[in-house]
């Protein structure tokens, strides 16, 4: 059972979401380490569902043909077990060891895993086909850094290969123009996840520290900050077309707020 601790507050036009709490005490660790424990359940599960369909839609919108495949951020490996199911070479990268670590639990074929930072991203040989799924290049929030992946990606894909991505788009016009704070506690059979952070709507900028605690009080808390920066989609076209991609497909991921995520089909010329 899950249960959420949540009140909707209004504080200097600001608004507060429930009762997570950010303890002193709790050991900071890397993006993706200790929230690793929750994430299929929270974040993963729920997202792959939209992921997957349009990765499916993509795949026979455009007749993809792929005898190799490397997802980048591939997390816990949800999305490379499956590929690993067809006659293909699948390569999975992701920054975190924590989080390959799960996804080598979870691999039942032959995957090679690798721990890389996607702007340095080195694979043994390009491949057809390239994924990064889960919004994982909103957390490069220096454009020069986005820009980088994407020329690391042109290179380990082959010419004429297919680069299947997703992203939280910048919106032109917001709603609000103050920061808006998020907090929020989300109750787990094993773990207590609390979030507190801070989301700057015209900046396209957010920063929310997750802490994970056992359920029982035992083995301490642990911290980690999540950074994470909304582009324009003219600013993610101008770097593709740099990097020497031809978007074919833009779209809406699912019927949550269509115009901010989207999903991205680009061809390397």
């Amino acid at each position: 059972m899950v249960q959420r601790q949540q009140n909707l507050n209004s504080r200097n036009g600001l608004r507060v979401l429930g009762g997570a709490t950010t303890a002193a005490s709790a050991r900071s660790d890397s993006p993706y380490s200790s929230f690793t424990q929750v994430y299929d359940f929270l974040v993963g599960d729920p997202a792959y569902r939209d992921l997957r369909r349009a990765f499916d839609r993509s795949v026979r919108r455009f007749g993809l043909t792929f005898r190799s495949v490397a997802d980048i951020g591939c997390g816990t490996g949800r999305l490379i077990a499956d590929l690993a199911r067809r006659p293909v070479e699948v390569i999975g990268v992701d920054s975190s060891e924590a989080m390959l670590a799960v996804a080598r639990r979870r691999m039942t074929g032959p995957v090679l895993l690798l721990r890389q930072d996607i702007r340095r991203l080195s694979l043994p040989g390009p491949v057809d086909l390239i994924t990064c799924h889960n919004q994982t290049v909103n957390y490069l929030t220096v454009i020069d850094d986005l820009a980088r992946a994407f020329r690391a990606i042109a290179r380990n894909l082959r010419r004429g290969g297919t680069f299947l991505f997703d992203f939280i788009a910048r919106m032109a016009v917001v709603r609000t123009a103050g920061l808006e704070t998020v907090r929020e506690t989300i109750r787990l059979p094993d773990h207590t996840v609390g979030f507190d952070g801070i989301v700057d709507p015209v900046r396209g900028l957010s920063v929310v520290r997750i802490r994970v605690a056992s359920a029982r009080g035992s083995g301490g808390a642990t911290q980690e900050t999540h950074r994470q920066r909304w582009f324009p989609v003219s600013t993610i076209l101008r770097l593709l077309g740099a990097s020497g991609f031809r978007v074919l497909d833009m779209r809406p991921v699912g019927p949550v707020n269509p115009g901010a995520w989207l999903y991205v089909v680009a061809r390397r010329l």
